[in-house]
């Protein structure tokens, strides 16, 4: 047996930051520390046991927090018009016509540019602009094949021709114990 295919292998994911500041060491640096809120026992949620208005405060946004004079941004995010077409995905030697849209399109934006060799094979852009408070986490990958094993039980063993199998409709055979007629019309069958 190969135990090189068995073994899980780690997979990068993106999921949802749900802490009070968002991770932007990469567009800067932080002149002091944001406010943080009050430390909770551990296992516990940051916003747990605070007032509306307090979680309002302490919880920062990407906005809020490049807005902020405590955060410094790096000279590469575009100040101007002209910043911020000189930056854009647009290749002059790539495209022959190209769309008034193509020079405002921003790498951040667009993360897949096709190569050079005329494969139509897509290169992915790295950025160093942070566009969701998203992090990212190592889970274990499941089968390669897309069919892991499933172990399940069986709760109890019905019988293929039970009644209670049946569609349920207006005449279906679920009567009464003893095949009784019902009290309100006398019918064999309930409705």
């Amino acid at each position: 047996m190969n135990c090189k295919n068995n073994q899980m292998s780690k997979v990068k994911v993106r999921v949802r930051n749900v802490w009070f500041e968002p991770d932007l060491s990469t567009e800067g640096i932080y002149l002091c520390p944001m406010p943080q809120p009050p430390q909770v026992p551990a296992g516990g949620l940051w916003f747990a046991d605070l007032k509306p208005y307090e979680r309002l405060f302490y919880h920062q946004t990407l906005n809020s927090v490049r807005k902020s004079k405590r955060f410094l941004a790096t000279p590469e995010i575009p100040c101007d018009s002209l910043d911020f077409q000189l930056q854009s995905r647009y290749d002059h030697s790539r495209e022959i016509f190209p769309e008034r849209v193509d020079t405002l399109l921003q790498k951040e934006t667009c993360p897949c540019q096709p190569t050079d060799d005329g494969t139509g094979d897509m290169m992915e852009l790295t950025t160093f602009r942070v566009l969701k408070n998203v992090k990212t986490v190592q889970v274990s990958a499941g089968d390669k094949h897309k069919h892991p094993l499933k172990i399940g039980g069986i709760k109890e063993k019905i019988s293929p021709h039970s009644v209670k199998l049946i569609n349920s409709g207006v005449h279906n055979q679920l009567v009464n114990n003893g095949f009784s007629r019902q009290t309100g019309d006398g019918n064999f069958f309930r409705y």
